[in-house]
């Protein structure tokens, strides 16, 4: 009996540390997908739901990169190729439906809700688009980029540290810091601030908006774009990856209250809570671990119906500090 009580002992804990650090991952990944939408909405006021697929995008481009460069390259190499082609990709994408959907129904006046509308056609046009050309392609439906994920670390022989922790937590921790120094002590994040809150007013003073909302959208796509490939570097990818990962983005954007610190936090929460969760529901109470979507979905829905401005502002009381 006590033989029994302490290997379960044992299991229950290194699970706990295995779901604590795939939670991390995770989390770090959704905070880091929702900080380019969180950049997007701030300036432009768009929900966009096409978002998502801009990180589904960058994550076939860093195939095919990785995929052309496999047969005589390292595996930095490969990295840094996957990495640069997945940025690229991702802020070209976003770009474009900027200047060929959003900005001309921007033009007419169309608002919020109108957009946000817009936004789901374009995912869809971008989504099944995808999917048509990786048909013709003959690419397989499942990918994943053609780049090592070392182990660097082992904790009992069960859990482990990958090469893909540290880059999804460092890349998620540097982007949010970036962001909110850019939005908070540059000109540049000055114009963005006053052009969010009045174009024709910014525009009167001497802000070109053009500029700034283009450069909004490519810096959001290349989030998206680092997202994408960091996700597709320890995840299989297909062409609705983009949609499935669609209520993280949103719940952790939510979550931060459409701020930078903010996102990275929620989506971490939101990683730890999913995983942790889902672990010991299963462990103690035999629930599959499919039902893992539900805890995002109940935290939104609680957030929507209780907080909808959103429980974490750690900008929001930065400012307020400085002021």
């Amino acid at each position: 009996m006590e033989v029994g009580c302490m290997v379960s002992g044992s299991i229950l804990l290194y699970g706990t540390v295995g779901s604590t650090l795939n939670g991390l991952l995770t989390g770090s990944l959704y905070g880091l997908m929702a900080l380019g939408l969180t950049l997007i909405f701030r300036v432009t006021r768009i929900a966009n739901f096409a978002y998502a697929e801009y990180i589904t995008y960058a994550g076939y481009a860093a195939f095919a990169a990785t995929a052309a460069l496999a047969g005589g390259a390292g595996g930095a190499v490969l990295f840094a190729a996957g990495l640069l082609a997945a940025a690229l990709v991702g802020a070209v994408a976003s770009l474009l439906s900027d200047e060929l959907a959003f900005k001309p129904l921007w033009h007419r006046g169309a608002d919020p809700l109108t957009l946000l509308v817009a936004s789901m056609g374009v995912a869809f046009v971008m989504r099944y688009s995808l999917l048509g050309l990786a048909v013709s392609a003959n690419w397989p439906l499942q990918v994943q980029p053609m780049v090592g994920n070392p182990v660097l670390a082992t904790i009992g022989g069960l859990s482990y540290i990958s090469g893909a922790h540290v880059a999804a937590i460092t890349a998620a921790v540097a982007t949010a810091a970036a962001m909110h120094l850019l939005f908070t002590r540059t000109k540049t994040g000055k114009a963005m601030r006053a052009t969010a809150s009045n174009p024709v007013l910014a525009r009167i003073s001497g802000i070109d908006i053009y500029y700034i909302r283009r450069l909004t959208w490519l810096l959001a796509g290349a989030i998206g774009g680092l997202a994408g490939f960091l996700y597709s570097y320890y995840n299989p990818l297909n062409p609705e990856t983009g949609w499935q990962v669609l209520l993280w983005i949103f719940a952790a954007a939510i979550m931060g209250g459409f701020t930078f610190y903010g996102a990275l936090v929620s989506g971490i929460i939101l990683g730890l809570a999913e995983s942790l969760a889902s672990f010991y529901l299963n462990t103690f109470f035999g629930i599959d671990t499919a039902y893992s979507p539900v805890i995002a979905l109940i935290a939104l829905v609680l957030v929507l119906l209780f907080r909808p401005e959103g429980v974490i502002r750690l900008e929001a009381h930065m400012l307020r500090r400085r002021a």
